[in-house]
């Protein structure tokens, strides 16, 4: 796995302590909802993940989504060249799948959208499941994998992500 720690990121601190949780049913999977850029997939453009997950970080926490979190909402963020961001990690309660339901699951947020970068490619598909491994290793997260759609009124983690659910969530 080649993660990309809070510190290596410049993720700033939560405003508050996180909600611990023992363990967890499994994993929900997340898609940004908005435009990624279709040429992020280039290997010259990773800096542009970090650049991405600071600026949802930023959103979380401003309240751009109508409500203001502690930190970004999610576990954990994989980008389409196999690195995963440490967002809140293991033991700490999400943000990101629901009102009641973020003690169910960890969310992991894919670096693809509903415009753009729509495809997961096999290097964000390894890094989905080298974050799945993470949690369920130090964070105690049960064998289920499911998208945010999964008990929640929402289009996410968008069609192509989710039929990779659906098939199991297994490595390209």
């Amino acid at each position: 796995m080649s993660l990309i720690t809070r510190a290596e990121w410049h993720a700033k601190k939560p405003t508050s302590e996180y909600t611990r949780l023992e363990s967890t049913k499994g994993v929900k999977i997340h898609y940004t909802g908005g435009k990624v850029p279709a040429d992020l997939t280039e290997s010259a453009n990773h800096d542009k993940c970090g650049d991405l997950v600071r600026d949802i970080q930023k959103m979380h926490m401003s309240g751009g989504r109508g409500e203001t979190y502690i930190d970004i909402g999610y576990s954990m963020v994989c980008c389409p060249h196999r690195y995963t961001f440490m967002g809140r990690g293991p033991h700490a309660l999400p943000a990101a799948n629901g009102a009641g339901l973020n003690s169910g699951h960890y969310a992991v947020l894919a670096l693809v959208g509903s415009s753009g970068l729509t495809e997961p490619n096999d290097d964000l598909l390894h890094a989905l499941v080298d974050a799945i491994e993470h949690l369920r290793e130090h964070g105690d997260a049960g064998n289920e994998v499911k998208g945010h759609r999964d008990g929640f009124a929402t289009s996410c983690p968008g069609d192509p992500l989710y039929d990779w659910v659906r098939r199991g969530a297994e490595r390209p």
